[in-house]
Formats: structure tokens, sequence, C-alpha cells
């Protein structure tokens, strides 16, 4: 058994939660969007505490700061085991989405580093790169860069303030620059592994400590743009307008229509949302001339978000037809149903079992860096408990308990993975 969970790894975990907490803005917590000063100030104390935990620490190219803790030095092509998650939070966002994941990898050095254990592999506890939804469209920048995904017209893209993605990166000291292909040590990762909070109620309603993720859903991400005229409100008449607003709110009706349509038929994990609008001119009296919109679709079946698509168009169609507007839609970001590595999934079962703890198999119906890490090498993921299953919320709530918990099954599969380079070698 590799039961970690004691008095001084709670205190640990509680401590590293509670600092990084108090990095944010101070009248939106818990808001540390990436590239912001607060997401400087959080990577510069996880630096700080990756050093104190004896890891080497870097920034690769796609920005991902890591820290690395080395195996045997006599040990041949034992290869490496990636762990993490990340700190970047979204706006009035929670204390855990991430951030578990993160302290979670810090308590297995803490494991090793306390049981003198040397591995056969380096370990690598990696955060990945502004994971959540940014301003430039576009999730899991390190990751997706890590994986090959990131592409020069995602780096070109400015935000409202001007800023150039690939700037940005580069700022934090990664190269800004597309991915020139996999990392080119993909071939020796043995595993990706990550922990988080499960951010729905299933383990919470059930009493279960683990969950084991069987599939990680399709994401795709587009940019929908309605233009009509702006106008005085109170002298262009109703039959005159071009109100790109009311275009807007007919696309996003239809919308929820038919992904409540789908999901009940295909009786499978599909959702639809439009949570993003911006509205110009954005005045009292003025009858809106343009409006920006993201629309964010997760599907584990290809034929549902085709289907979806297809209608969704035709609204769209329809609703610039009706309201005299003119709709396009641009896809910003796409990323196919990442299965988990069945071996791993085993492996992490059988670490909650001989640490006597309750597990399920479990799909997740949020995006993950692992998503991404699996095109490339063997990953897996587990969840912990969520209370009442809020996130991206400042209620988002799990224990330091539930924490340390998979921090366990984390170590126990890291451990049974060097039993396996050991027999190999």
């Amino acid at each position: 058994m590799t039961k970690i969970t004691a008095p001084d790894q709670i205190s640990r975990i509680t401590s590293a939660v509670d600092h990084l907490a108090t990095i944010t803005e101070p009248d939106r917590p818990h808001t540390r969007l990436v590239f912001s000063p607060e997401f400087d100030r959080g990577r510069e104390w996880l630096r700080k505490t990756f050093l104190a935990a004896g890891l080497a620490c870097h920034i690769d190219t796609g920005g991902n700061l890591i820290g690395v803790r080395k195996g045997k030095q006599n040990v041949d092509n034992a290869g490496k085991v990636i762990i993490g998650s990340h700190i970047d939070t979204v706006p009035a966002g929670g204390r855990f989405d991430g951030i578990a994941g993160v302290v979670a990898a810090l308590e297995v050095v803490h494991y090793l580093n306390e049981k003198r254990i040397e591995l056969p592999f380096d370990l690598e506890i990696v955060d990945y790169l502004g994971e959540e939804l940014n301003v430039w469209g576009t999730s899991c920048l390190g990751s997706r860069h890590m994986a090959g995904l990131i592409t020069s017209e995602m780096l070109e893209r400015i935000d409202s303030e001007g800023r150039r993605l690939g700037a940005e990166i580069s700022r934090i000291g990664g190269s800004g620059q597309a991915s020139d292909g996999p990392r080119s040590d993909a071939s020796q990762i043995k595993a990706c592994l990550e922990l988080h909070i499960e951010q729905a109620k299933i383990l919470d309603s059930n009493g279960q400590d683990i969950g084991i993720v069987t599939a990680i859903p399709g994401i795709y991400r587009y940019g929908i743009s309605i233009t009509g005229q702006a106008g005085h409100s109170g002298t262009t008449s109703m039959a005159e307008r071009q109100d790109a607003l009311v275009a807007a709110a007919d696309i996003i009706q239809k919308t929820s229509a038919l992904a409540s349509e789908i999901a009940r038929d295909e009786n499978q994990h599909f959702v639809a949302t439009i949570g993003k609008i911006d509205v110009f001119p954005n005045g009292a009296a003025i009858v809106p001339g343009q409006v920006e919109m993201t629309l964010d679709l997760r599907a584990v079946n290809a034929r549902a978000r085709v289907s979806f698509f297809e209608a969704f168009e035709r609204a769209c169609d329809q609703a610039a037809k009706t309201r005299n507007c003119r709709v396009t839609v641009q896809q910003l970001a796409a990323a196919d149903v990442a299965p988990m590595n069945g071996n791993l999934m085993t492996m992490l079962e059988e670490s909650a079992k001989a640490n006597g703890l309750s597990a399920i198999n479990i799909s997740s119906g949020a995006g993950h860096d692992t998503a991404h890490l699996s095109r490339i090498a063997p990953a897996a993921m587990i969840f912990i408990p969520c209370r009442d299953g809020l996130s991206h919320c400042p209620e988002e709530y799990t224990s330091s308990e539930a924490i340390a918990k998979g921090a366990t099954v984390l170590t126990g599969c890291v451990m049974g993975l060097a039993n396996e380079a050991v027999k190999v070698s």
C-alpha cells in the first residue's frame, strides 16, 4: 500500500490551495487569468515550490512550467512519467479547478522524497499553460503545444487590448512559435496522469472516493459574428431594424433547443453552449449593430455533432434572413474525443483498491489537458468529488482529504509503473 494521507500532508495541501487562492484579482475572486499579473505571481510561487521540493525547473517552448525529479542514472531507456494540471482560472472561478491536480502531483513528489524512493524514470510535474478558454479563443495552450497542435494562425490572434497570443507566450518564457510536431521525446513517455475535481455530482452524490475517467469528450468552439446596422432606438422603426442582438437571440434559443433534442435522442453526453457574447455599440438607446458570440460544443458521438452543426448552420441562415443581418461562423478550435488508456485505468483502479478507496468508471463532460496528451502518449485521469457538482464559480469545493486520497492513487500508479520498468530493465 502507498497510503500517504497524514496530518502534515493535509496541512501542505490546505496551505497550497489557500495560498493560491490569495493570488487573485482582489474584487473578483477567484480570478487568475492566463498571462495576467496574477497568473505571473502564481507561476512564480509555484516555481519556488517546485524548487523547494527538489525539482529542477524550466519552462518549455509551449510555455509550460515543468519540475523534473530525475530517475536512476544507471537505468537506460526507462522513459518518463508526467503528472500535471493547471493553475489558471476562469473569471470568478473556483479554488480547486486545476489547482487540486497540481497540488496532488506535488504530493506524489513529497511521498517519494520522504520515503527516499528513486524511480527508474524521470518524473515531470507540469503546470500546463492556459488550460481555460481565453480571450484568443483557444484553451489548453500548453498541452496542445506538447501534442504539436498549436498553429501559426492561433498565435497571430489579437485580443481587444492588442495583445498577440504568440507574444504573450514568449513573454512568460515559451518560444511563441507554432508547434513543429509533438514534443521530441514523446516516444519515451510511459504515462501522462492528471487529477481533477469532477465538476459534476456523480462522485459526491454516490459517496465515491475516486472516478476513473474513461474518455474526454470532443470539444469544438466556433466564433459567430452577426452584422446588422446600428441605429437610434427611438427613431428606427421596428420594420426597418437590422438588430444584430435580436438575430443573436434567435440563434441562442435555437442552439439550446437543438442540443436538448439531440441529447435526448442520442442518450449520450451532448451539450452546446453560447456563454460568451459581446454587443456593439452596447448602448441603451442604440439598436445593436454587431454581435460576437462563442459556441462551445461537446459530444462523445461524432454523428451527433455533425447532425447538430448542420441544423445549427440552417438556424444561422434563417436568423440572418429573418432579421436582415449577415451571420458568419468560424471554427476557433477542435479536439476529437479522447479515450483513456486501458492499462493505466486498470493501474489506477488497482491503486485505489489497494488503499481501501472506492472507485467507479466515469466519463468526463469537461475538457482537460490530458485529452491532447492522449494523442501522443498513454494517458489517464482520475476525478475526486466536487461538492454539489459546482465548478467554475466561487462555491466550488473539494476537501484536502479528497485531494490526499487522489494523490495516494496517483502515487500507487507511479509505483506500479516503476515496478514495470524494473521488471523490463
